[in-house]
């Protein structure tokens, strides 16, 4: 039910009644039901991983390679939260090698991850870690170009196995620690170190790869404050003191 009311200057307002209002605030509350979904469908969307790249993907001339090259795309060989891996191969010779593609467009957030992880990764260089060789963009797509470890990860030869003997527990726990010590001696901590992201090579030799979670290592006040407000990982690989259910022991 609506009533007249003259404010001052002689302005003719409408004064509605509670039922009156409420109708009134109807379509505004429907409205924001509507666009809630579509806020989520873009978010949704900027964590897809990059289309199928083409048949043959062109790296830009640089310093050392003035004529550029061509990689040939090969079987998908993964894909993770924004990435996906292919097997690729460097014509004319067909030296084989991973592609592991991202989006040029993606989130703020999603970018520094990424660029942090292509920072860490191009430095580092130890036997038990998955080789770094070289970045490009190409079709607003930008390539990593890794060593192609393949037989898979530890993960999906435990799978298969359903096992692994103690004699092999040994020799990938050595070759593990071996790149962890590395790392640490480079003042980067991976923080998401897990059989999945142990990759096997030719000659089943373990290489520690995906740098997507990695940081540099910081000390004193900082580092305090890091434990204290960084979690990340894989739930099932994280210890349970970092969780503040494990520090209460629940």
């Amino acid at each position: 039910m609506a009533h007249r009311l003259v404010a001052k200057g002689g302005v003719d307002l409408e004064a509605l009644s509670p039922r009156d209002a409420n109708a009134q605030r109807m379509p505004k509350a429907i409205e924001m039901k509507t666009t809630k979904p579509v806020a989520q469908l873009k978010a949704a969307k900027d964590k897809e991983p990059p289309p199928q790249p083409p048949a043959a993907v062109d790296e830009p001339p640089s310093s050392d390679r003035p004529n550029g090259a061509v990689y040939q795309v090969g079987r998908m060989l993964g894909k993770g939260g924004f990435a996906v891996c292919y097997q690729g191969y460097l014509m004319p010779e067909r030296k084989k090698y991973a592609l592991k593609i991202v989006r040029s467009q993606m989130p703020s957030k999603m970018m520094q991850k990424f660029q942090t992880e292509l920072q860490i990764h191009s430095k580092m260089n130890q036997k038990n870690i998955v080789q770094f060789f070289r970045a490009f963009s190409f079709h607003d797509c930008m390539y990593l170009v890794l060593e192609l470890c393949t037989n898979g990860s530890l993960m999906d030869m435990v799978k298969k196995r359903k096992g692994l003997t103690e004699p092999e527990v040994r020799f990938y726990s050595v070759q593990v620690a071996g790149a962890i010590k590395y790392m640490h001696g480079k003042g980067i901590i991976h923080r998401d170190l897990k059989m999945g992201n142990i990759f096997l090579d030719h000659r089943m030799n373990a290489k520690v790869g995906d740098f997507g979670l990695a940081a540099l290592l910081v000390t004193g006040r900082d580092m305090q404050t890091i434990r204290r407000t960084t979690l990340c990982g894989t739930p099932n690989y994280i210890a349970p003191e970092t969780s503040p259910e494990g520090k209460e022991g629940t």
